[in-house]
């Protein structure tokens, strides 16, 4: 530096070095942002990949806490209490369980249903014949119900014509393991050119729902009784099969019916007709939906 009278004179290079200085000097802070900010985007990046990644816990729902209580403070060998933190509690969100399908579904109210097929006969009919029906369908803990009607266009060979109305209740209490049992009653009609004939019939058995995983069914046994049948005294067992059980919370269902019953001859007046006795076949098969 030069000194000219009171004052000190800096050269220009020197003036100019000390401000280069000083420019770097402050700049310094602003290379470490640019460096610093850059480095925090990628792991804020990897971080989020991290996350996203199968298996891993989401941060957003898992909390972490750390406190420090009386019990868990630590004297040090100085004298100097050192808390020592407790362990991290982890509260992990827990998902709300899924409705297995495979399991029953019970409701206090009833359900409609309808359904529709193809029935296979024997014993004085044609061998096929196109069914339809409606009902409604009770499934309860510790009850069930179906009340349905139902008809078909079967034909009586004798007179090439006719078709059956039917009506059936039945009502069943729940036992243990998947069992249940009870009965109930049925109406049917016959209706052909030249006659008819109508008759009341109890009925009493039980069944057994089946639950797996891939498959679940019902299967139902039943004995109908003559009751009023005056005419043919039809009676025998009825097996029924239904895929998924109707216990589960499914809407179509494939529904099956054999029924195997005992008769005799046309009661008319002066021949009862006990005396000669046949076997004949029902065989139901229908799909069925359930709202």
């Amino acid at each position: 530096m030069i000194l000219t009278g009171n004052r000190w004179f800096v050269p220009q290079k020197a003036r100019i070095a000390a401000a280069l200085a000083r420019r770097n000097t402050r700049s310094i802070p602003h290379l470490a942002l640019l460096l610093v900010l850059p480095a925090v985007l990628v792991a804020a990046s990897v971080a989020q990949q991290i996350a996203n990644m199968p298996g891993t816990p989401n941060p957003a729902v898992v909390l972490t806490a750390s406190s420090t209580s009386p019990a868990n403070a630590a004297m040090s060998s100085n004298g100097v209490s050192a808390s020592t933190p407790s362990p991290a509690v982890v509260a992990v969100p827990q998902s709300s369980p899924s409705v297995r399908e495979d399991l029953p579904s019970y409701s206090p109210w009833p359900r409609p249903i309808f359904e529709g097929g193809l029935s296979l006969l024997h014993g004085g009919y044609d061998p096929a014949a196109a069914n339809v029906g409606a009902g409604v369908n009770l499934e309860m803990a510790k009850f069930l119900a179906v009340a349905e009607i139902s008809a078909d266009d079967a034909h009586k060979t004798t007179s090439d014509s006719g078709y059956d109305a039917y009506f059936q209740a039945r009502a069943f209490v729940r036992v243990k393991r998947d069992w249940f049992a009870g009965g109930g009653g049925q109406w049917n009609q016959l209706t052909a050119n030249v006659y008819s004939k109508q008759a009341w019939r109890p009925a009493i058995g039980g069944g057994k729902d089946f639950f797996g995983e891939d498959l679940s069914a019902r299967a139902q046994l039943l004995y109908v009784f003559a009751g009023d049948d005056h005419q043919n005294g039809s009676q025998g067992p009825e097996f029924s099969l239904w895929l998924p059980s109707p216990a589960l919370h499914r809407h179509f269902f494939y529904h099956q019916t054999l029924g195997i019953y005992q008769s005799h001859q046309t009661s008319v007046p002066g021949n009862s007709g006990t005396n000669d006795h046949f076997m004949s076949l029902f065989a139901g098969f229908t799909l069925m939906y359930r709202f």
